[in-house]
């Protein structure tokens, strides 16, 4: 007993001596950068997987710790210092992403430089380049061996597009500038190079072709054009006649027909439709171009582009375009929460909306081509029937042989005329509840004018996963990305249509939106079964963020935050979330998704492109720094795509060469 006594009163003075050094040394532990951001299990016991897990035990969602990665040119201790050199500020930047915890499960093998720093000679500081966190990086295309960097560009900011070739042994070895495609440009103001994709494939000779489709123009003009690639220089060719669409051309998929290599259809979303359409005259712009960019015999670039399609929301009975509440604060389809009473550490109030859009943002296709799968804004997520596009020829298409190339307008101002909504399904992009046979039995049926249009806007709603409102956000619905290899198992899926959609919300200000996984098993009802957030998206911890730099003096840079785009395999989605990174989120379980793995740089950057990967490398030009290259290394990383099988991205038939 005395003995079992002594034991106790040892254990109970060890356990005291460890809580006093612990209080002792807690203080400390703040300021050690190297143990602000480590996560997991708290205690000695370690975390065991007791289950068949590719994953095993992982560690909570990365918390961005935002107040201690600087938002400038670092030097070589990874502290801020706007005079450092290139290889300071190289070694300062890896120190901070080392000790701040900032990769997991990612290497980080090449930052690549695509804007220039330029030295004050008064002061010799360094500004306006990458290596500061001051560049402007927008669209990225990759194939072959050419790597295409754009710019977001603006008033006195004229960046021409950046060409690299990626090198012989890609992982050793970073790609190389080897030339540069002119800024587009209107007086003084440089165009935003928002988008852009590269492609090889064979012509009629059976020779390899390679081209790159651009996407850019400011907030209300919008232009494409496709150029032909010397694949053995990466450099351009010969230049396609520019697409000018009189409003702002937001971002566009790139399908390669499966059944036709020749030919290559680009879909593009307009921002800004409603406004007179300089291609059709007496019709404003659709919220959707289909243009076929490459001739479907020959292979060759055509001079002008083919208009094979277009689609309008509004015209076919969807929301109406820029719609205002009334003076109660009361949408047609309901009532936004209004955090603007909440004010975040700069004083800024919280998200509240003022307007609908309802344009289209983003739109993915799937690799058949007969479905489109759109990011509709405060539409939400649709599903739009193109079987037309896939099965017919280009120029019947254009001429509108067999289908309509323009909606049905069955609705003007939100009014729809019932007579009109049988020939929706007749038009060449359609939305896929029109197809339905129940719906088309019942507009034939003697059922009333008004019971008819009731049944039409009932099912129509109802076939876009729309939770705005009550859902704040700036843009909304930002991507919707089929989730491939994993075929809804459903009676009657005879094309092994998928059974789920990743879809992004972008959105800035406080809270944050995150992203869903959506059922689309059933077409014309999609659903929520899946979500995953960062704990920023938390309301509090949105509010409550860092606005200082790592001094806790100097103020930060405002860094976008919002969760943007992704490229998504099977039981993997590698999302582009600004500010915080990369993020590898498994999705294995589509009701659960994880993180397994990120990527942020240090200085803090924005990570906006599509990632891309080639040859088992992941390629991103992020909007403040430039060029990086990764390798994903955690779980299930056996499963992705190694050299030699393609270029997988999120907004273009996946793979291609």
């Amino acid at each position: 007993m005395i003995a079992n006594k002594k034991i106790r009163n040892v254990s109970f003075y060890v356990f005291c001596v460890a809580l006093i050094c612990v209080a002792m040394i807690k203080p400390g532990l703040t300021q050690n950068r190297s143990a602000a951001a480590p996560q997991g299990r708290s205690g000695a016991e370690p975390c065991v997987s007791y289950q068949d897990d590719p994953d095993g035990c992982q560690p909570p969602t990365f918390a961005t710790p935002t107040g201690q990665i600087p938002s400038r040119r670092v030097g070589a201790s990874g502290k801020i210092d706007l005079k450092s050199s290139e290889a300071d500020a190289r070694a300062g930047a890896k120190i901070d992403e080392d000790e701040l915890h900032l990769h997991r499960n990612f290497t980080h093998i090449h930052w690549v430089v695509t804007v220039p720093s330029v030295q004050d000679p008064a002061t010799g500081n360094w500004t306006g380049g990458d290596l500061d966190a001051m560049g402007d990086g927008r669209g990225l295309g990759v194939a072959g061996n050419c790597v295409y960097t754009g710019h977001a560009n603006g008033p006195g900011k004229k960046h021409d597009i950046n060409i690299f070739k990626i090198q012989p042994d890609p992982e050793k070895n970073p790609p190389v500038q080897v030339g540069s495609i002119p800024a587009m440009f209107q007086g003084n103001d440089g165009f935003d190079d928002r988008e852009l994709r590269s492609l090889v494939y064979k012509n009629a000779k059976g020779e390899d072709t390679q081209i790159l489709v651009r996407n850019g123009g400011t907030e209300s003009i919008g232009r494409e054009m496709v150029y032909t690639i010397d694949m053995n220089t990466c450099l351009v060719k010969s230049i396609s006649d520019i697409t000018n669409f009189g409003g702002q051309s937001h971002e566009f998929f790139m399908w390669h027909d499966p059944t036709n290599e020749k030919r290559v259809i680009v879909y593009v979303t307009i921002y800004t439709p409603g406004i007179p359409d300089a291609n059709f005259p007496g019709l404003v712009l659709p919220d959707l171009y289909v243009l076929a960019v490459t001739d479907e015999s020959t292979g060759e670039v055509l001079q002008k582009p083919r208009v094979v399609g277009t689609f309008t929301l509004q015209d076919v009975g969807g929301p109406q375009l820029r719609e205002k509440p009334d003076a109660t604060g009361l949408f047609s389809d309901g009532r936004f929460l209004d955090f603007s009473g909440k004010k975040d550490l700069a004083g800024h109030p919280g998200n509240s909306v003022k307007t609908e859009s309802n344009v289209m943002h983003s739109i993915s296709v799937s690799n058949d081509g007969e479905r489109a799968y759109v990011a509709g804004s405060s539409a939400g997520m649709y599903i739009l029937n193109t079987e037309a596009i896939a099965h017919n020829k280009d120029v019947d298409l254009e001429a509108g042989k067999p289908c309509s190339t323009r909606s049905t307008i069955a609705a003007v101002n939100g009014v729809v005329n019932a007579t009109k909504i049988p020939t929706i399904a007749n038009d060449c992009v359609h939305m896929v509840v029109n197809d339905d046979p129940g719906l088309k039995a019942y507009l034939a049926s003697p059922a009333s004018t008004d019971a008819k249009i009731l049944r039409y806007q009932t099912m129509l709603n109802r076939s876009r996963f729309d939770p705005y409102p009550p859902f704040v956000s700036s843009t909304f619905t930002h991507s919707a990305v089929i989730i491939p290899d994993r075929p809804a198992e459903v009676n009657g899926n005879t094309k092994n249509r998928p059974a789920y959609i990743w879809m992004a919300d972008e959105n800035g200000g406080c809270p944050l939106e995150y992203a869903r996984i959506i059922s689309v098993e059933s077409e014309i009802t999609p659903a929520m079964v899946g979500a995953f957030a960062l704990p920023i998206n938390v309301l509090d911890n949105c509010l409550n963020q860092p606005i200082t730099e790592p001094d806790g003096q100097q103020l930060r840079r405002p860094i976008a935050q919002q969760n943007h785009n992704p490229t998504v395999f099977k039981n993997l989605v590698f999302n582009g979330w600004y500010g915080h990174g990369l993020r590898a989120i498994d999705i294995s379980n589509p009701f659960t998704p994880r993180e397994v793995g990120y990527f942020l740089p240090a200085p803090q950057g924005i990570i906006r492109t599509y990632p891309v990967f080639k040859d088992g490398l992941i390629y991103y030009n992020d909007n403040r720094s430039g060029l990086h290259v990764l390798r994903y290394t955690g779980p299930r990383a056996n499963e992705l795509p190694g050299p030699g099988t393609g270029t997988y991205e999120g907004n273009a038939t996946s793979p291609h060469r």
